[in-house]
């Protein structure tokens, strides 16, 4: 008795036909307990009573292999990676890059190599030699350390520029905070008047004196600025 083709076929793929029906399904690669057969509980149930029903009236039983495991296609290919990543590996290993600048040197040496790539070989060479005469120049050494000096002095004066910027930000968050809370003041100051009939403001030894006009100004002025 052979075995049932859409079962066997089903051995070697993720995406299963059921033996019953031929709906395909999807089988988990890995999980408990055995690696289903049939689509739905109902399609087994059909199934097992049409196998009872064959046992008894003497029919032939369909055999029904039982997926054990996924197996790889051995013919199957990995997909090939783009260029840039090709490129992106290669430029990334050093011994890849020494191996490539050899085999250019020999190409170059023997003239086996084009017009277009041969002008980049020697542009990359006189590139080398320029670096290496100024690395030798102790006024080319001096004026890069200056740089690297300039450069350092100016991350430092960046750094306390925006710290002076925060500091400033806080002062004026400050400064609005205070002008709310003495026009809230007032504001009470005003209504108690009204209640009780004194001013507060000759009661009060210790009360601090209003601001002036210009200092009111100066107040809103900050206010302002932080909106």
């Amino acid at each position: 008795m052979g075995a049932d083709p859409v079962v066997l076929e089903a051995r070697t793929d993720s995406v299963r036909a059921c033996p019953r029906c031929g709906q395909r399904f999807d089988v988990p690669d890995k999980g408990p307990g055995r690696r289903p057969v049939w689509c739905s509980p109902r399609c087994r149930r059909l199934a097992s009573a049409e196998r009872t029903a064959a046992r008894n009236a003497g029919a032939a039983v369909r055999v029904i292999e039982v997926p054990r495991a996924h197996r790889p296609d051995p013919d199957a290919r990995l997909p090939l990676p783009s260029m840039h990543t090709l490129q992106r590996l290669f430029l990334s290993s050093d011994y890849q890059c020494q191996l490539l600048l050899e085999v250019l040197e020999h190409r170059y040496a023997e003239g086996a190599i084009g017009e277009q790539l041969g002008a980049v070989v020697q542009r990359f060479a006189a590139a080398v030699r320029l670096h290496q005469s100024l690395a030798q120049d102790p006024g080319y050494r001096q004026a890069r350390e200056q740089v690297q000096r300039l450069g350092e002095q100016l991350r430092r004066d960046v750094e306390r520029g925006q710290q002076r910027d925060r500091e400033l930000a806080q002062l004026r968050r400050e400064v609005t905070e205070i002008w709310r809370l003495r026009t809230r003041v007032a504001e009470l100051e005003s209504l108690l008047d009204a209640v009780t009939g004194n001013p507060t403001h000759d009661t009060d030894q210790h009360h601090q004196a209003p601001m002036s006009r210009q200092q009111r100004r100066a107040a809103q002025r900050a206010a302002d600025k932080t909106h």
